[in-house]
């Protein structure tokens, strides 16, 4: 079974999609894209556009790395020092592929950007993500120069930890001299924050330049079309509730009475006397979407051994909450006595 691109439901190739009706031929089409073959060719195919500019960022940053052994991290200590370089040149592959990995994903957070509402959603918008861990970068340095100027403690620990044994002065006289001392760990801790992030947002802009050629090219996802996705929510839900027909009959549960010294069994029966009312929908602040649907019951109590039934009237009320994919998250039952 593959999957549909608009909904995210199993479908066959060669078929619509059986949850939300999509052909799904010019996705199927666009998985022949050099880029979804995976592996090394597909990274190749993905940098390109760009001129394989995150591959350059990191064979200058193994350059770097050299050079900052040869002498600009000269004072931190040797162990620290090709650890940095390791943890770099590493990070910068590890960011490259994690971008072209999630490429799908990508596309899907700067379509659903709009949608979403907080400040948490615009710190995931992937647009913003690009700007701010090289300015985290500048943030981590900067806490890391007033933490050694005003923490003795701090200070303490660094130079036993992090600096060659003798490098650091008894007690320097003020605060230039303690950034001049620290200035080869800032040096390193910004080589490699800098170049780490350069390369995680130059192959996160080119995920987001192959998710625009895929928004030319595609169907837009399920979460864009409002009436779509209610459509879907709709069938989704008479699925879970097992209603697909307004009028289906269903025993809702029994229990057992001791009012007199026969025990009587009860049982309650509902039965649906209309069709299914929705209404009152909303999208809710990840994307997805909340809607109500009212419904009239005929609800009885039977008697097993004598009585006679009571037939009483309620309006069910469910609210159901779904994903941005139509997916359902959760579903809520009241009921209003007529």
């Amino acid at each position: 079974m593959a999957e549909c691109i608009v909904c995210k439901g199993e479908y066959t190739p060669g078929k619509n999609c059986p949850r939300c009706g999509t052909d799904n031929s010019s996705w199927e089409s666009w998985q022949q894209n050099p880029v979804e073959r995976g592996g090394l060719q597909g990274l190749e195919a993905f940098m390109r556009p760009h001129l394989y500019l995150p591959l350059i960022i990191t064979i200058y940053t193994f350059g770097c790395s050299l050079i900052g052994l040869g002498g600009t991290w000269a004072g931190v200590r040797p162990g620290f020092q090709l650890l940095a370089v390791i943890l770099t040149v590493c990070g910068c592959m590890v960011a490259i592929f994690a971008n072209y990995e999630a490429r799908h994903s990508i596309r899907e957070q700067m379509l659903l950007a709009p949608l979403r509402r907080g400040w948490m959603a615009a710190l995931n918008a992937p647009r913003t993500r690009a700007l701010m861990l090289p300015a985290l970068t500048i943030l981590l340095a900067f806490l890391l120069v007033a933490g050694m100027a005003a923490s003795h403690l701090l200070r303490e620990l660094l130079c036993w930890l992090a600096f060659d044994p003798g490098y650091c002065k008894e007690d320097p006289s003020g605060f230039r001299e303690q950034v001049t001392e620290a200035l080869p760990l800032i040096l390193m801790v910004c080589s490699c924050g800098f170049l780490i992030s350069f390369a995680y947002s130059s192959s996160l802009l080119l995920a987001m330049r192959y998710a625009k050629e895929m928004n030319r090219a595609l169907p837009m996802p399920l979460f864009l079309d409002d009436n779509h996705l209610a459509q879907v929510v709709r069938s989704a839900a008479a699925q879970v509730l097992d209603r697909t027909n307004g009028r289906v009959f269903r025993v809702i549960g029994a229990e057992m009475t001791s009012t007199s010294p026969e025990q009587t069994q009860r049982r309650e029966e509902r039965r649906y006397a209309g069709h299914w009312n929705w209404s009152d929908m909303e999208r809710t602040p990840d994307g997805g979407i909340r809607m109500k649907a009212y419904v009239e019951e005929d609800c009885r109590q039977v008697e097993t051994t004598s009585g006679l039934p009571q037939t009483q009237r309620t309006v069910a009320i469910y609210t159901v909450t779904a994903d941005p994919w139509g997916r359902i998250r959760q579903i809520q039952r009241r009921e209003e006595q007529q």
